[in-house]
């Protein structure tokens, strides 16, 4: 009998707690959705034109015509891109309402539509961009009732300082043009570094994020914007990176106060701390410092190879990224303290810092090549395969070269080259016209090319053209 009634109240007990988890399970579903619901009118799809030149293969041939190919060695083509936006702040004054993306999303359109979730479709212009950190600021006019929709639906800035690894984060998009996608899943990983973003940490998350996602927002369980969704590495399952909103909200202010980004820098060339080089200087944090730069900041204020920075402005250096941030964000000629570890010693070194050399934006590649009378071009398989490219680690091919040019008075010819600019190495030809722009700007006479020619390698230098100011 007493078995019987303790078999009973066990029975009891489960079927309490099987109900009492399934109520706080349809909470949390609740909870869930609400949140979406309030969240998604202020995610927006953004819709891009572009005119991307295409190399044409079949110039000169029969072939042209069969395959539908203008006759031109090179013609422009409409490109078509989406990706997903977020409004973050209405301008009354001035009658526009600003908007959170990818830079990559906006980069080089002509032309930029916004869509919101009530349908409204309107025009947008760029504010401001931002390549390292990848961000952009673009608006819209107050137009179609937007502006009442847009103080409704503004979306709150979290802080990005308190996200721990395991924290649970849903982000929203246009993953492959299906507008108001939602996924969920954890931040993996913070401070992460991404190649050709120094001083920029990404959020890790596991959240599902596909081309189109890009711009959108990821949000805490509070319904607060935590990261922007930026990148996904190809054939990775689980790989998704946000910019952390904290990082954004500064590139914002700068954006709207300056039209760009103002980064400084101190002119040092560092490298880790590794386990063996820790033991070696007995320092267990930090970061080296293996040459100061001539002329730069760090080595006029009495820098020198072989400090280890332990600290910026009193804050923890523990490795390269930390470093960089700490330099970066702050205006040029901001005086800094920089604390270095020499010889066993503690020491405290001011540094006033130098602006952070920007790109150059280069909007028409056209005219610089025009102007130079070269075309150089990224090394794409195909051309490796087409035009039996050795194989090299960077470097532009040189595909065409103008009789009696700048380029052609160089010695350069049709095949060779370029592998680097002024001894340094080139990677894109995006990359070898920026090169070449800021000379221009530096009233420079001429460049150094290190060409690749066959299977030789030879130096030339480039006449550079003064800039029309």
């Amino acid at each position: 009998m007493i078995k019987s009634k303790l078999i009973l109240f066990f029975i009891t007990i489960f079927l309490i707690n099987i109900s009492f988890a399934s109520t706080i399970m349809e909470k949390l579903e609740e909870e869930r959705i609400r949140l979406v619901e309030k969240v998604s009118p202020g995610v927006a799809t953004v819709f891009t034109v572009r005119e991307v030149r295409i190399v044409n293969p079949f110039a000169g041939t029969p072939f042209g015509d069969f395959f539908g190919f203008p006759n031109e060695k090179e013609f422009k083509q409409r490109q078509e891109g989406l990706g997903s936006a977020f409004i973050v702040k209405i301008d009354k004054k001035k009658k526009l309402v600003y908007l959170l993306t990818n830079n990559h999303v906006i980069e080089n359109a002509t032309n930029i539509k916004v869509r919101f979730k009530n349908k409204k479709v309107l025009e947008a212009k760029v504010i401001g961009r931002d390549k390292l950190s990848d961000l952009a600021v673009i608006a819209v006019p107050f137009k179609k009732g937007i502006d009442k929709y847009a103080e409704k639906h503004k979306l709150s800035l979290g802080d990005s300082d308190e996200l721990k690894v395991g924290a649970t984060v849903i982000a929203i998009g246009s993953p492959l043009g299906l507008t108001g996608t939602v996924t969920m899943g954890i931040v993996s990983a913070l401070d992460r570094s991404i190649e050709g973003h120094p001083g920029e940490g990404f959020i890790q998350t596991d959240a599902a994020i596909n081309p189109g996602n890009s711009g959108g927002p990821l949000i805490n369980l509070k319904g607060e914007v935590v990261g922007i969704n930026t990148a996904i590495i190809a054939g990775a399952q689980g790989l998704g990176f946000a910019v952390p909103i904290n990082q954004a909200k500064w590139v914002m202010e700068q954006i709207l106060k300056h039209g760009k980004v103002k980064r400084s820098k101190i002119g040092v060339v560092i490298q880790p701390l590794t386990p063996e080089l820790s033991e070696h200087f007995g320092v267990e944090k930090g970061v080296l410092v293996s040459e100061a730069l001539e002329g730069g900041p760090a080595k006029k204020a009495g820098i020198k190879a072989g400090d280890i920075i332990v600290a910026v402005n009193g804050k923890e250096v523990e490795d390269i990224n930390d470093l960089q941030k700490y330099i970066m964000r702050n205006p040029p000629g901001t005086e800094i303290v920089i604390t270095v570890i020499r010889n066993d010693k503690k020491l405290d070194i001011k540094v006033k810092t130098a602006p952070w050399e920007e790109t150059v934006s280069v909007e028409n590649m056209e005219e610089m090549e025009a102007k130079y009378g070269l075309i150089v071009q990224d090394i794409t398989p195909e051309l490796v395969e087409r035009f039996r490219i050795p194989k090299i680690p960077y470097g532009v091919f040189v595909y065409g070269v103008k009789f009696g040019s700048v380029a052609d008075q160089a010695g350069l010819r049709n095949g060779d080259i370029i592998l680097s600019v002024n001894k340094k190495p080139v990677k894109s030809a995006e990359e070898f016209w920026n090169i070449i722009k800021k000379a221009e700007i530096k009233n420079n006479d001429t460049v150094l090319l290190y060409v690749q020619r066959g299977m030789s390698k030879i130096y030339t230098t480039l006449t550079i053209l003064k800039d029309k100011k």
